[in-house]
């Protein structure tokens, strides 16, 4: 009598086959998703820290350099969208804030092309140089430019989906020790 031996070489089925393969799609996917989202808050980190930077480096630019300024006497021709400094050597400095978001530097101090872009993320409508008197009190430069004693700067910078404000209060330092008497001109 010949004995039929069963194989034991058995195989997967289909129906495992494909359980495998579904279950290796979902974690794939799940995968792929994780890893798109934590692109995009790298990217978005990124944005935010490149905004963070180039405003702040440049509203303390400005802060330094207003700081500067020699006489308020100096400030005329300045407006709530333009500060003029004009520094002990007498070459001006100059911010202009321009529609639609643009921030113009001018520095005479340089020789040669002395007029650059340096923001086109600025926020023009929210934005604004502000003149004080020693009561805080508002101070246009064309009407008296004589009783300013501090200048306020407020800058909204913003990008596609963020905006950052910086507000500082000025006090250059000649505004501190008060008026030049006669003979110290």
């Amino acid at each position: 009598m010949i004995k039929l031996l069963k194989s034991t070489n058995r195989g997967f089925t289909l129906v495992e086959i494909l359980i495998v393969i579904l279950t290796v799609a979902v974690f794939g996917s799940i995968t792929t998703l994780m890893l798109a989202n934590a692109s995009k808050i790298y990217s978005s980190s990124l944005s935010k820290q490149k905004l963070i930077s180039e405003s702040r480096s440049i509203f303390f630019k400005m802060i330094r350099e207003a700081s500067w300024q020699k006489s308020n006497y100096d400030l005329s021709g300045s407006t709530n969208k333009k500060l003029i400094i004009s520094p002990n050597n007498g070459n001006s400095i100059s911010y202009e804030l321009q529609q639609p978001k643009t921030l113009l530097h001018k520095n005479e101090q340089i020789i040669g092309n002395n007029s650059e872009v340096i923001n086109e993320n600025i926020d023009y409508t929210n934005s604004i140089i502000t003149y004080k008197d020693i009561n805080n009190n508002q101070i246009y430069v064309n009407n008296s430019v004589e009783d300013i004693n501090s200048i306020e700067l407020t800058m909204k910078f913003m990008d596609e989906n963020q905006s950052l404000v910086f507000h500082s209060k000025i006090m250059p330092y000649n505004f501190r020790l008060g008026k030049a008497m006669s003979y110290h001109e």
